[in-house]
């Protein structure tokens, strides 16, 4: 009881702290690449409440950190998520990063799984997750991923890369499904890194000569995406490089779709043919400004990947929360992250 009252403290002074922060213009986040964003990138699939039979269903979301937790928290997206996801018969949870505003507080996010019903969960780095408070970088980084290993990547079919200054894995899933779980927050100067890309390159061409359905999370969006620069644009060139890189290689081991959060918003855009689908919207505050019909609310996604041999393309749908949203009042592109 003690314990869990000092986590709480501990929370209400994290959020107290990031409230000192919070900018009070009310105008849209400057990240967004143009006036007209977003609404041409709303487009989802209407997948059925169940599965049909040989269809294997998917959840993937990004972005809790202060939700229903926080006392500024007006709904509880999180857990709602969870437990629509174990309704809806996912077979597995991907989580795209920061599930709670400082790294100290992670092990509060572990009971919360339990809403999941046993559905597989499997996380990836996000800037929160080796940041306090998204603002500055842990001093022991390699502790950090250690903890983060050891705290949610212990299921045995996770299949890590072996990389020390990122947290990188693969999962393969019943129906031909490969997931790449990538790192672009963990490094110092961030970006994936020689290592991460080398080794990338490898998993892509094996997982493609075993006629794979490829699917990649990854926490920030690649460079130069048609929706916002809160994205690996923010990290300076050697991140670009790894992102166009990276974006080719994708592009050449047929990548069915990409799984990107980091900006708290929804959008599904084509970035050089590959598909890719932001999701940032698990119960964090919403891009500052953005409206609803530009993709401005909390939701989480369902994949559905027909059985193998199917060559339908991927539908993927957009489960919207049905409370109310929360905006954010800072703007992306001020983040020191």
């Amino acid at each position: 009881m003690k314990t869990g009252l000092a986590a709480m403290v501990l929370y209400g002074a994290a959020l107290a702290l990031a409230v000192f922060w919070l900018d009070a213009c009310k105008s849209r986040s400057t990240s967004l690449r143009s006036k007209d964003c977003c609404v041409a990138y709303q487009h989802w699939d209407s997948l059925p409440d169940q599965p049909q039979p040989g269809v294997i269903r998917l959840a993937i979301g990004g972005d809790s950190r202060n939700d229903w937790r926080s006392p500024l928290a007006k709904s509880p997206v999180l857990p709602w998520a969870f437990k629509e996801a174990k309704r809806r018969a996912a077979k597995a949870f991907f989580f795209l990063g920061d599930l709670e505003i400082t790294p100290s507080l992670d092990k509060l996010f572990a009971p919360e799984l339990a809403d999941l019903g046993g559905v597989p969960f499997y996380p990836l780095m996000g800037n929160h997750e080796i940041e306090l408070l998204g603002i500055l970088r842990l001093p022991d980084n390699k502790q950090a991923l250690k903890q983060f290993r050891e705290n949610f990547l212990m299921a045995s079919l996770v299949k890590p890369a072996p990389l020390e200054d990122v947290v990188v894995y693969t999962v393969d899933l019943e129906g031909g499904i490969h997931y790449i779980a990538l790192d672009n927050v963990s490094r110092k100067g961030e970006g994936f890194g020689r290592d991460q890309l080398d080794w990338l390159k490898r998993d892509l061409q094996a997982a493609s000569a075993a006629n794979k359905v490829i699917l990649v999370g990854m926490h920030k969006g690649l460079a130069n995406n048609p929706v916002t620069t809160h994205a690996m644009d923010e990290d300076g060139k050697p991140a670009v490089d790894d992102s166009d890189a990276a974006l080719s290689l994708f592009k050449q081991y047929k990548v069915g779709i990409v799984f990107v959060s980091h900006s708290h918003m929804y959008a599904a855009y084509n970035q050089d043919g590959v598909e890719v689908r932001l999701t940032g919207g698990l119960g964090a505050p919403l891009v500052k400004g953005l409206a609803e019909t530009d993709g401005g609310f909390h939701h989480f996604l369902l994949l559905d990947v027909p059985p193998a041999g199917n060559k339908t393309p991927l539908k993927v749908e957009r489960v919207k929360f049905p409370g109310k949203s929360v905006q954010d009042t800072k703007d992306e592109s001020q983040e020191v992250d």
